[in-house]
């Protein structure tokens, strides 16, 4: 018998059932990889262990004792801990507020101490090997990757005996993810039980020692690590062989059309200087280190930040000072933050798809259900989108079905510019795949693509063209042959390309 345990557990939901008799098992110091595509499972049995769900069938052991699991909270009580893909931040509250949320000591007269909350904020940044932040900084004014870090000081916090690590390097530098895997070994040492999320087979491969495969709500294979090679996991997850992850890279692009033109384009420190055009057809990256302004470069183009300097589209210098602008300039976004900036998790696949597009759906004052149903089925259909109807909530499905939602809301709108903001975080590789073959087909269309990932071998496998930032300013190009990780790296640092 393993330390830890779940056994033969069943979760179903209205048409859906998402736990078919699932096993997991792991022993203390054990970093163990749960893989499976998105809609496979691994949430289900996640927040079945940390108390979100309460199983229909199974049982759940550690060190013999069998757990009985009532709710979140108790499940920490009980030394079980996550850090979600999905963040669990309050954006109006502190750092410190934040990581000690629910746990928070009082006085006799029920009081926080907030002086000893900002200086336990402070020791644990230290224990971790983290450079600290002001504890009195609101989460609302944190980069997306800042706020991953402070997801998983949360998790730490509750110093857990079983802790779970969903897609948690996904929104991470790749410094901050480095600096994660050495605290994952860390704990492995402190005999600590590892549960460990990615979509990235070279993360599994460096940290884990053992891979459970998830398919269809169930485990399908458990492997030792160095049994198992990347062809045959992703046959496992997917029940198939796939052959070509990355489309066969072609050129699109039409020289002379230009369709995006910015020059000397500032907005305060975040942007300087920016001088770029995007022709049709073309696939141009952007590369370099996180937080060099690749953020606020998208936000820039889709009218979400103030800026001085000149941006032409098709010609026709324009003002965009609003989403409304940008969209009305024929422009799409897929953000960041899906859960957030993408799409509205309460309502349904249907009211997603159709809300930027409203005026396409409407005949005079009233909604046309005909052209919706119309809208919303090619969305669905393009992008395979697995949801039990046009009606299910987009929050119930799978972190790489709600990024095809986004992806077919942006699509509805019918863009000739597409702006794709690590559009693959978190999904699994076959959806991967369906985004990379969606993107050549823009391509292929002439839209003119701005794609930027964490991920540079998507770069380099997807681009035409990569510009590379840093510290808000464009400091290089890299061109056809000139394309690769090493290069992306070097001119990241300030180094010419080879």
């Amino acid at each position: 018998m393993s330390d830890f345990e779940m056994r033969n557990v069943c979760k179903s939901f209205p048409g859906v059932k998402a736990l078919d008799n699932a096993n997991f098992n792991a022993d203390r110091g054990d970093i163990v990889a749960l893989l499976g595509e998105n809609g496979a499972g691994k949430s289900t049995l996640i927040k079945t262990l940390c108390g979100e769900y309460k199983p229909d069938s199974g049982e759940i052991y550690f060190e013999g004792k069998k757990l009985n699991i009532t709710s979140t909270k108790n499940a920490i009580e009980q030394k079980i801990c996550a850090v979600y893909q999905e963040l669990s931040l309050v954006p109006e509250l502190t750092i410190a507020e934040n990581l000690f949320l629910g746990f928070y000591e009082t006085n006799a007269v029920r009081r926080v101490n907030y002086k000893d909350l900002e200086k336990k904020t402070i020791e644990l940044f230290k224990k971790y090997d983290l450079e600290p932040m002001d504890p009195k900084t609101k989460v609302k004014t944190l980069s997306l990757s800042q706020k991953q870090v402070l997801e998983i000081l949360k998790a730490l916090n509750r110093d857990g005996d079983i802790i779970i690590f969903d897609e948690a390097t996904s929104a991470l530098s790749e410094k901050n993810a480095k600096w994660l895997m050495d605290i994952i070994r860390r704990l492995s040492k402190e005999q600590k039980v590892i549960i460990f999320i990615s979509h990235r087979l070279d993360e599994i491969r460096s940290l884990c020692n053992r891979v459970i495969v998830y398919r269809a709500g169930t485990d399908v294979a458990d492997l030792k690590m160095e049994e198992a090679d990347a062809d045959q996991l992703v046959a496992l997850m997917l029940g198939r062989e796939i052959g070509g992850y990355y489309p066969k890279k072609e050129r699109f692009t039409q020289e002379n059309k230009v369709v995006v033109s910015m020059k000397d384009v500032n907005c305060g420190h975040s942007l300087r200087n920016i001088n770029l055009d995007i022709r049709a057809g073309e696939i141009l990256g952007v590369g370099g280190l996180a937080g060099q302004g690749q953020s606020e470069l998208f936000k820039c183009l889709f009218g979400l930040m103030p800026y001085k300097g000149e941006i032409k589209i098709n010609g026709e210098v324009v003002k965009l000072n609003s989403t409304s602008k940008a969209m009305e300039k024929k422009i799409a976004l897929i953000p960041e933050e899906r859960g957030i900036q993408g799409i509205v998790l309460k309502q349904s696949v249907r009211e997603n798809i159709v809300l930027p597009c409203l005026n396409k759906v409407c005949s005079g004052l009233f909604l046309s259900k005909s052209k919706e149903a119309e809208v919303v089925e090619r969305g669905m259909k393009a992008l395979s989108i697995k949801a039990e109807s046009p009606e299910t909530l987009t929050g119930t499905l799978s972190g790489g079905n709600q990024q095809k939602v986004v992806l077919a809301k942006e699509i509805a709108t019918e863009p000739d510019i597409v702006l794709m903001y690590d559009i693959t975080r978190g999904v699994d590789v076959g959806t991967k795949k369906e985004m990379f073959n969606i993107t050549k087909q823009f391509a292929k269309e002439g839209k003119a693509i701005l794609f930027y990932s964490t991920d540079t071998e998507e770069l380099v496998n997807v681009c035409n063209s990569i510009v590379i930032m840093n510290n808000g300013r464009i400091t290089g190009r890299l061109d056809e042959e000139l394309i690769s990780r090493e290069n992306i790296i070097r001119v990241s640092v300030g180094e010419q390309a080879v």
